[in-house]
């Protein structure tokens, strides 16, 4: 009944003008995709305060870190070298923190936590983990900084780089806010696909199902309606088979699935056009024969 309803909200949509229309369906998938991707608005705005700058989640100082300041410290000599000291670290906030999803945790897409909301959790992806190991870092008088690459998120210090390193660096996080490097902007399509890869299937689907209800357009026959969803199912699929490894990505795998997408949109837009004005020709020459009186030679 509910998707009935739906279906016919569709169709009342698909009459409207373009300039009307279009507004409206590009609202409705942009609050799908913040529904299920951002649930909890408050965090969603809470993230982008915190990478505004990044740099102050840094926090050396703070209460919540001091245990582990005092934990870690016996195992850090004034003669241990600078590399092992940050392999110790390392090891030590791998250790202590689980690697956990953030959908699992916060039961968002991303979050970039606090010292003290990661040590409440006990758990975290790599950039909480990053906050965690950089501000012990710089408790025991390392110059650390967080870094990402869009995908992933690490620690650079004068002496090194750990917590996984990716290869491209995009950000740094700097007393003066998070730094640009256009270098690391060709890190961008790896790491969309790999946000892909990880993401809950369960939640991509939703937004694969809005968006193919939300391009078919009337009379686009059941040949490109079936055939866009199967282009867009395989274009996720391949996306999530070659991104799922982070540092050995299938490149081929992710080209193919943005073919498929592409496909999707050509048999959704174009092909429904095509049919329709396919359908307009052939029915032009029937009603003029109609329309004309029995026994006139036309």
């Amino acid at each position: 009944m509910r998707t009935n309803r739906a279906v016919n909200r569709l169709l009342v949509l698909n009459k409207l003008r373009w300039h009307l229309r279009l507004p409206i369906k590009w609202a409705v998938f942009a609050l799908t995709v913040l529904a299920v991707c951002f649930p909890y608005p408050g965090l969603l705005v809470r993230h982008i305060q915190h990478w505004r700058d990044p740099n102050a989640l840094v926090e050396p100082d703070a209460p919540a870190i001091q245990p582990l300041v005092d934990e870690l410290r016996p195992h850090l000599r004034d003669d241990l070298p600078p590399r092992d000291a940050l392999k110790r670290v390392e090891r030590y906030v791998c250790n202590k923190i689980p690697y956990e999803w953030d959908w699992n945790t916060w039961g968002v897409a991303d979050y970039l936590p606090t010292v003290a909301e990661v040590l409440q959790m006990g758990k975290e992806d790599c950039d909480g983990r990053a906050v965690v190991a950089a501000s012990l870092l710089r408790n025991f008088g390392f110059n650390a900084q967080l870094v990402t690459d869009f995908a992933h998120v690490w620690v650079k210090t004068d002496r090194g780089e750990i917590m996984g390193p990716g290869k491209k660096k995009a950000v740094i996080a700097t007393e003066r806010g998070p730094r640009l490097q256009l270098s690391g902007l060709t890190e961008l399509p790896k790491a969309l696909a790999h946000g892909a890869a990880v993401f809950p299937l369960v939640r991509e689907a939703i937004l694969i199902g809005v968006l193919w209800l939300l391009l078919l357009r009337p009379g686009g026959g059941i040949v490109c309606s079936i055939g866009g969803l199967a282009c867009f199912v395989s274009a996720l699929f391949c996306l999530r088979s070659g991104g799922r490894d982070y540092y050995h990505p299938v490149v081929w795998l992710q080209l193919v699935g943005l073919v498929g997408i592409v496909a999707g949109l050509v048999l959704l837009l174009v092909g429904a056009r095509h049919r329709a004005r396919t359908a307009e020709r052939t029915a032009a020459p029937g009603a003029a024969n109609c329309s004309a009186p029995q026994g006139t030679s036309l």
